[in-house]
């Protein structure tokens, strides 16, 4: 998959993930709720251009994966 198919489907992936979370931390008020997964949202493409593009899925691999110590 390409750079920017991995950007998309990740951007997709956390977009659903931030609207899944908010629906439950938050109040049902549409207000709040704007408050709160807004910025979210706005976050959402950098945390997708750190995991495509600057190799963040490895990193986080690496702090799940065990010491082989």
């Amino acid at each position: 998959m390409g750079h920017f198919r991995a950007f998309i489907v990740t951007l997709l992936a956390l977009d659903a993930v931030v609207f899944v979370v908010g629906a439950y931390l938050t109040p049902p008020d549409p207000f709040v709720q704007l408050l709160l997964v807004g910025p979210a949202l706005l976050l959402a493409p950098a945390v997708a251009w750190w995991l495509v593009y600057r190799d963040g899925f490895e990193r986080v691999q690496a702090l799940f994966e065990p010491d082989d110590e």
